[in-house]
């Protein structure tokens, strides 16, 4: 793959994917952003970077074989096509991952009464409210929310004075940050506000659509009550190739030989589930104390979060019958976060089934 400056081609030659997939998100971030696209003409493949995230679509040899020039790193991949996302992650380990699917918006707009409360675009000076209340604030977020107000098209519904609800479109000019204040729910004001944003992105040129979670139902009937219809299984995750630097300096169990590895990387990319019913994870400060027993098996251990936050520390207090394999598997099963990693002492019979990051201390 050749990095271009030929966006406009590229952008033509990913439309007439149709009616197959066709990557609206990978068309927007690059009408919207700068950062560097790679394409392939002969084999067909698209890669966008935009900083930690990659908006990749087309031909899954080429785009694998463009992952491993890469230099050892972490890498986020948003929103891609399933099957593809499968290849992507098929051999590498899986950081975190967020199943999420397609909602896409291409007949009429649905019509009937006209919206109770007025409706306007999102001024500026309410950013950094909606900055505090975004659900992934964190470092940048309020200057790429600020892009949103500035340049894409919005929506707003103020009651009483204040902003009420709310939606705006994301870089990649997916549909998002779409948020009603907990006073003003159950009054269907989101259903206007979706409304409007639909037709401001038609009047724009744009395909509408929206990335949700699979388990967020109540996004998924709003979509579809607006005329969204689910189209693809997108997922969104996140991959440590090879093993960067930063692990090589890291002494989370103080110079001791150490195991990383993912909630994801154990459920998604292994598979993992638990057999054990009689289990229980307790919320602790910085953390969990976990129990379990099965048969004439038991255990009981700890899990607090490193001085980074980056990982959970696994420290054994008791350990009768099983073994480090089965202490994946009753976190893969019922960990009760959706995203997290973790830090195993070094144990060579799970490092050879577990995939993730393997240091080993001299002694």
């Amino acid at each position: 793959m050749k990095i271009t400056e030929d966006r406009i081609n590229i952008i033509k030659w990913l439309k007439s994917q149709a009616p197959s997939f066709v990557p609206y998100n990978v068309i927007g971030i690059i009408e919207n952003e700068n950062h560097p696209v790679y394409f392939d003409a002969e084999k067909g493949a698209v890669w966008a970077q935009n900083q930690y995230f990659n908006y990749v679509s087309g031909d899954s040899e080429t785009l694998v074989a463009h992952l491993e020039t890469l230099e050892d790193g972490f890498y986020g991949f948003a929103a891609v096509e399933g099957s593809l996302a499968e290849t992507l992650m098929a051999d590498h380990f899986i950081h975190w991952y967020e199943p999420t699917e397609r909602y896409v918006h291409q007949g009429e707009i649905p019509k009937g009464d006209a919206s109770p409360y007025p409706l306007c675009s999102v001024p500026i000076e309410e950013a950094k409210g909606i900055d505090d209340r975004y659900e992934f604030q964190q470092e940048g977020s309020f200057e790429k929310l600020v892009q949103a107000i500035n340049n894409r098209p919005s929506s707003a519904m103020y009651l009483d004075g204040e902003l009420a609800s709310y939606a705006l479109v994301h870089e990649d000019n997916s549909i998002g940050y779409m948020y009603t204040l907990e006073k003003h729910r159950h009054r269907g004001l989101g259903y206007w506000v979706a409304l409007d944003i639909l037709k401001k992105m038609r009047e724009a040129g744009h395909v509408a659509f929206v990335e949700i979670h699979n388990n967020n139902i109540k996004s998924q009937g709003l979509a579809q009550k607006v005329g969204l219809i689910k189209d693809a299984y997108t997922p969104w995750f996140g991959i440590i190739k090879g093993v960067p630097e930063w692990f090589k300096t890291w002494n989370p169990l103080g110079g001791a030989s150490y195991h990383f590895t993912s909630l994801a990387q154990l459920k998604y990319g292994h598979g993992l589930s638990c057999e054990y019913d009689v289990y229980t994870f307790e919320k602790q400060d910085k953390g969990y104390i976990a129990q379990a027993c099965y048969k004439d098996k038991k255990t009981t251990f700890r899990m607090t979060l490193d001085e980074t936050n980056e990982a959970y520390l696994i420290q054994i207090d008791e350990i009768i019958g099983f073994d480090m394999v089965d202490l994946a598997k009753i976190i893969a099963g019922h960990f009760p976060d959706k995203n997290a990693s973790f830090i195993f002492p070094y144990d060579p019979e799970m490092a050879n089934g577990i995939k993730g990051i393997v240091i080993q201390k001299e002694d």
